[in-house]
């Protein structure tokens, strides 16, 4: 059976769970941050392994450098263009607006830029193992050791080929855990419904639901099939989309950033043929570069806030403020993988002034389903920066949809 099915009957268990059985909320919550934690726990080992056996061999090959660029260039556009999509939604849709309320609730603080360089570039590289939430001093790691190994290859051919035994040792336990999720699945599932039944009255979001909802599918259906079909070499979109599901349904049920990186790297190589050298690198790179999914949420649910507060509507001095702090934002929540879009608008609010420095109060009753939406398209749109990246350096092997795991 194919993994996106199981997930998908898991997923529908657990809803079903959640909307009719009566559990303790305490034990649900307990059991969603055991199921998140299954997923994560092998991302450090697989990402510290397997880079440096893909800068090695990239570097071997002279296209080290050229991947890296291409990635990030892809990322930063990818972020950009979310942004101004979930900016120009809302203007569109002038009239979707919050009802006010006495809403209280504590400042969601983002990491600041000093804490990420401390935090990237420690004194000791080991403490890529400390238990930081960024990638950065990993990614650092693998890259530094990856770069030795090309060296004196005699004296650390050794070294590499452990590293090289280690990176398919973690693989493997990586795909027994995607195996086995679908029953943490359904915990983790059981919980979010019964967190979103008990505490949110949808009524009052309604429009910014329809808003974001247009927009999601807009970008399901048109935009990603249409950048795939261009920059993938004519590839079918749909054949990539198809082998995303799996990682999608982890990523809206977790609401988690990281939480879909393993079922979405085994995906990449075994359904859409990337090769490890690639997808080692650009996987991280590309979560690192920021999230665009949370950046479009955050853009329009801002906007949403500002039309809540004022008429007046938005002017080019707010459009150009959008453009330039919500990249920045989805690059600082990118080291916070537990926030989402609700810590953007909090940063938001707070650099753009003018009253508005609490407005993100009013969206913190929806912070978990909008945390749920950003994931589910960041997972999307990583999945396709790194496929449309090897696909580019020619790093990709067919496979037929009929053997797409």
């Amino acid at each position: 059976m194919k993994i996106w099915i199981k997930y998908l009957i898991a997923a529908i268990l657990g809803v079903a769970f959640g909307l009719f059985v009566p559990i303790p909320g305490a034990v649900l919550d307990t059991f969603a941050t055991v199921a998140v934690n299954i997923l994560r726990v092998i991302l450090v080992p697989l990402l510290l392994f397997s880079v440096p056996v893909a800068v090695h061999e990239l570097h071997g090959e002279r296209k080290l450098l050229r991947t890296i660029l291409r990635c990030s260039l892809y990322s930063l556009i990818a972020i950009f263009l979310m942004t101004i999509i979930g900016a120009t939604g809302a203007i569109l849709f002038a009239d979707s607006r919050i009802p006010l309320s006495n809403e209280s609730g504590s400042l969601i603080n983002l990491p600041s830029w000093h804490d990420l360089l401390v935090t990237g570039f420690p004194a000791n590289l080991l403490a890529a193992f400390s238990g930081s939430e960024y990638l950065l001093p990993v990614l650092i790691l693998g890259i530094v050791l990856g770069l030795a190994f090309s060296t004196d290859k005699n004296a650390v051919k050794p070294v590499l080929q452990l590293t090289d035994a280690l990176s398919r040792l973690v693989w493997h336990i990586n795909s027994f855990i995607v195996e086995i999720f679908p029953l943490p699945l359904i915990a983790l599932s059981a919980a979010r419904i019964a967190t979103l039944r008990g505490t949110i009255d949808f009524s009052k979001f309604a429009r910014l639901f329809q808003l974001l909802g247009i927009e999601t599918g807009l970008i399901i259906v048109i935009l990603l099939p249409l950048v795939l079909f261009l920059g993938g070499r004519r590839t079918p979109p749909l054949r990539v989309l198809y082998a995303l599901i799996a990682p999608a349904i982890v990523a809206i049920f977790s609401a988690n950033a990281y939480a879909p990186a393993s079922v979405l790297s085994r995906h990449l190589k075994e359904s859409l043929g990337v090769r490890r050298r690639v997808g080692s690198i650009s996987l991280p790179l590309t979560m690192l570069l920021g999230r665009p999914g949370t950046a479009l949420v955050a853009a329009s649910s801002f906007i949403v806030i500002l039309n809540s507060y004022s008429t007046l509507g938005l002017g080019p001095r707010a459009f150009f403020y959008l453009a330039l702090f919500v990249p920045l934002s989805t690059l600082l929540v990118a080291a916070a993988p537990a926030l989402g879009p609700a810590a953007c608008i909090a940063f938001l609010s707070q650099h753009y002034g003018k009253g508005f420095e609490s407005g993100y109060l009013l969206i913190l009753p929806i912070a978990l389903p909008l945390q749920a939406l950003g994931v589910f398209l960041d997972s999307l749109i990583h999945g396709a920066i790194v496929y449309l990246t090897a696909n580019a350096e020619h790093e990709t092997t067919h496979k037929d949809t009929r053997h797409f795991i």
